[in-house]
C-alpha cells in the first residue's frame, strides 16, 4: 500500500512541477511580448556605417610591358680618340660617374696657343691705343698749324688718315681678341667633355665603345634608361578602353602583392587587328627598382566599367526575404526595415539602387536578431 502511495505522489511532482514550468515560461513570454508592443523591449547591439557614395571599378586581369619614356642619349662633343674605358655596358650607373675619358692632348695644346695669341693681342692694343694717342695730340697741334697756315691741307690729311688707319688696326684687335676669348672658352669646354660622365642615374644601354676608338662630335655613344622615366604600356579593347579616364585606378601584381598606380594616358588610335587600343600607365613609387626595367612583363588588373560614383553597403548588411533584398537603418536609435533594389556587386561591398539614402546608418552586425522598430544599441564589434 505504501508503495503504491509513493509511486502516485512521484507522479504527482512531475505533473507539478512539468505545470509549474510551464506557467512560468507562459507568463515571461507574455511580459517579454507586452514590453515588446509597448516598445521597452530590451536594446539589440548593433554595428552600423553610413551609406556613402564611392567610385567602385570592376578590374579584369591583364598583362603590360615596361618601357622607356624618356631615355637619356649620351653624346660625344669633341673629335677625340678613347683614352679610357670605365664601364660596360648594362651597368647601373649614377649622375657624375665616369663613363669615358678621351684624349685632350690636343685640346690642351690649343688652349695654349689661345693664350699666347690673346697676350700678344693684348700687347699690341697697348701699344696701338698709344700710338693712337700720338697721333691724336699730334692732329690737335696740325690742326693749329694748318689755321695758320704753316702746313698745308694735305699734310694734315695724311695725319688724318694714318689715325683711322689705326682706329681700324685697335678694331681688329679688339675683335681678334674677342675671338680668341670664345676659342679659349670653347676649347676649355672640350677639354672638360673630354671625360664623358653620366648626367643622370640609370641603366647603360646601346653602349659598345671600343679603347683606341676615334669618336666624331656628335656621335651616339649609348643610353641611360632612368626608372623613374619608365612607364606601363598595356592593350584593352576599344569598347572598354572607350570608358576609362587618365587617374583610374590600377593594379600591378607583384608576388601576390598589390601595388596601386593610376592610368596616365588612353591612346585616342585603335589597332585594326587587335580591335584594341593602348594604355599607358604609371610605374609607381613602391614598384620595387630591380624590376623596373624596359620589357618586363608585369601583371595588370585594369578596370573595365566607367568608376561612376555609386552608393553601396557592405554585403554583410543585405538581409534576404525570398526574392527581395531587405537592410536595416537606425533612426533615432530604432530600428527601420528597408526593401532596397540592388546593383552591381564589389567585392565585400553590393551597390544600392533605391531604398536608402547617402548618409543612412546601415546595420551590418547584429542584423539576424532584430525587428521592426526594435530599440538598438550601436558599438564596434570586435
Amino acid at each position: 500500500m505504501d508503495q503504491k502511495l509513493n509511486k502516485f505522489n512521484l507522479k504527482f511532482m512531475k505533473i507539478f512541477v512539468f505545470l509549474l514550468i510551464s506557467l512560468i515560461l507562459h507568463t515571461q513570454v507574455y511580459a517579454q511580448q507586452k514590453s515588446f508592443k509597448k516598445g521597452t523591449f530590451r536594446a539589440a547591439v548593433v554595428e552600423v556605417v553610413k551609406a556613402s557614395k564611392t567610385q567602385l571599378y570592376s578590374l579584369t586581369p591583364s598583362y603590360g610591358r615596361i618601357i622607356s619614356l624618356k631615355p637619356y642619349a649620351i653624346i660625344s662633343k669633341v673629335n677625340e680618340e678613347v683614352k679610357k674605358v670605365f664601364v660596360l655596358e648594362g651597368a647601373e650607373v649614377v649622375k657624375g660617374q665616369k663613363l669615358l675619358e678621351l684624349e685632350s692632348k690636343n685640346i690642351k695644346r690649343l688652349i695654349l696657343r689661345y693664350k699666347a695669341e690673346i697676350l700678344y693681342n693684348q700687347n699690341n692694343q697697348k701699344l696701338l691705343n698709344e700710338e693712337l694717342s700720338i697721333v691724336s695730340d699730334k692732329l690737335k697741334r696740325f690742326l693749329n698749324l694748318k689755321n695758320s697756315k704753316v702746313i698745308s691741307n694735305d699734310l694734315y690729311d695724311d695725319l688724318r688718315i694714318k689715325k683711322i688707319n689705326l682706329k681700324k688696326l685697335v678694331a681688329k684687335v679688339e675683335f681678334d681678341l674677342k675671338k680668341m676669348s670664345y676659342l679659349l672658352l670653347s676649347s676649355k669646354e672640350d677639354l672638360n667633355n673630354t671625360v664623358i660622365k653620366s648626367p643622370i642615374n640609370g641603366n647603360l644601354t646601346n653602349f659598345d665603345i671600343k679603347l683606341g676608338s676615334f669618336l666624331k662630335k656628335g656621335t651616339n655613344i649609348g643610353s641611360i634608361l632612368d626608372p623613374m622615366n619608365n612607364e606601363i604600356e598595356t592593350s584593352l579593347r576599344s569598347d572598354l578602353a572607350l570608358k576609362l579616364k587618365p587617374e583610374f585606378p590600377v593594379q600591378i601584381i607583384n608576388e601576390n602583392k598589390i601595388i596601386n598606380s593610376t592610368i596616365r594616358a588612353i591612346i585616342a588610335s585603335e589597332n585594326i587587328k587587335t580591335g584594341s587600343r593602348l594604355i599607358k600607365i604609371k610605374v609607381p613609387t613602391l614598384f620595387p627598382n630591380e624590376l623596373n626595367f624596359p620589357n618586363r612583363r608585369v601583371e595588370l588588373k585594369i578596370p573595365v566599367n566607367d568608376g561612376i560614383a555609386r552608393l553601396v553597403v557592405p554585403k554583410d548588411a543585405l538581409i534576404a526575404d525570398g526574392l527581395n533584398k531587405f537592410v536595416y537603418i537606425i533612426v533615432n536609435n530604432k530600428a527601420k526595415r528597408k526593401k532596397v533594389l540592388i546593383g552591381q556587386s564589389f567585392k565585400d561591398k553590393i551597390e544600392i539602387k533605391s531604398g536608402i539614402n547617402e548618409g543612412d546608418k546601415v546595420v551590418v552586425r547584429g542584423n539576424e536578431n532584430i525587428r521592426q522598430n526594435q530599440s538598438v544599441k550601436i558599438q564596434k564589434f570586435n
